[in-house]
């Protein structure tokens, strides 16, 4: 008879693999425009697009302002009045605050690794180094 063996993934293999789904997928290949875009503005988009109320400006101040920096002059005014540059800040905006990552002109950088809302998604793991509520309950089998 024929076994199929199935392996186990592990915690740090999914969550790892979440991460990158979420930044792959959603992340806009070539920076967005943002033309007035300020952090009471930001604010409220955020919170429209990942149904989170009370996230924090001093968070969304660092998103907000990696967005303008690497924003394109060239690609404001018609583009952006027809709609085309509103799906890529969309999508960037929501990257952001699941992974708790950004990108600026030198790279990605980690923004608020304990806050990325990508944990309260998931919601069996917590961030590393971070300690939980019970002793031992990172050895536990997800439910």
């Amino acid at each position: 008879m024929n076994s199929l063996h199935v392996g186990r993934i592990t915690r740090r293999a999914l969550l790892s693999a979440a991460a990158a789904n979420v930044l792959l997928l959603v992340a806009p290949s070539r920076p967005v425009a943002a033309p007035g875009l300020d952090l009471a503005t930001f604010l409220q988009l955020s919170e429209k697009l990942t149904a989170r109320r009370n996230l924090p400006p001093d968070v969304a101040r660092r998103y907000l302002q990696s967005i303008l920096d690497r924003a394109r002059p060239h690609e404001q005014g018609e583009k952006w009045l027809a709609g085309e540059g509103q799906a890529s800040l969309d999508s960037r905006i929501v990257a952001d605050w699941y992974s708790g990552q950004t990108m600026t002109s030198g790279g990605m950088i980690c923004v608020d690794y304990a806050g990325a809302l990508l944990w309260e998604a998931i919601g069996f793991a917590r961030p590393r180094g971070v300690p939980d509520t019970e002793a031992g309950r990172w050895a536990l089998a997800p439910l």
